[in-house]
């Protein structure tokens, strides 16, 4: 491989660990609401499940592709799958509240509703929810938001490694060589 600087290798590591970090959060908080809307028996939303699905690829994607080895860098590619995926997600997430977010009637009838564990105090539309759970609910989009364009940049920058350091034949090389390596 042609000689590389140090700085790209930082970047990425420090890429990786924030798209862990956002997905961890992410799921983190949706988890918790899945669990409050099981205890109240109540159904969880599709657009929750995918993007708690969005979010463990996310983890499960970050730390394989943490280590920062000049091949992982040909994954970019999929950095912009993720991208696609958590785009997808925040959208379908934002689009539950509009810009009304803590005021929006799906809000006020089901994430607030079950967040502040209300169904034990009255049937929805009866109670008043003021802003259970709207902190959370507004970490959960702004973490999305955050984890969809770490996930670009991580792209871009596997883009620019792949152009500029990344010689082709010299990686299969490299690749096979590490592969007879561990089939020893």
């Amino acid at each position: 491989m042609a000689e590389t600087g140090f700085a790209h290798e930082v970047i990425s590591v420090i890429l990786r660990l924030s798209e862990l970090s956002s997905a961890i959060i992410v799921l983190g908080i949706l988890s918790r609401f899945c669990y409050l809307a099981g205890i109240a028996e109540a159904h969880v939303d599709e657009r929750i499940i995918y993007t708690i699905f969005v979010a463990c690829l996310v983890i499960m994607y970050s730390i394989c592709f943490c280590p920062p080895f000049k091949s992982m860098f040909l994954g970019f590619s999929f950095d912009f799958v993720m991208f696609v995926m958590w785009l997808v997600a925040y959208c379908l997430l934002q689009t539950r509240t509009g810009s009304h977010l803590c005021s929006s009637s799906w809000y006020y009838n089901y994430w607030g509703y079950y967040w502040g564990r209300l169904w034990r105090v009255g049937p929805v539309g009866t109670v008043n929810v003021d802003a259970a759970g709207c902190a959370s609910w507004r970490t959960a989009l702004a973490f999305a938001f955050i984890a969809w364009f770490l996930h670009i940049l991580s792209g871009v920058l596997g883009i620019y490694v792949f152009r500029t350091y990344i010689k082709l034949d010299e990686t299969k090389a490299d690749i096979k060589q590490h592969a007879e390596k561990l089939a020893k």
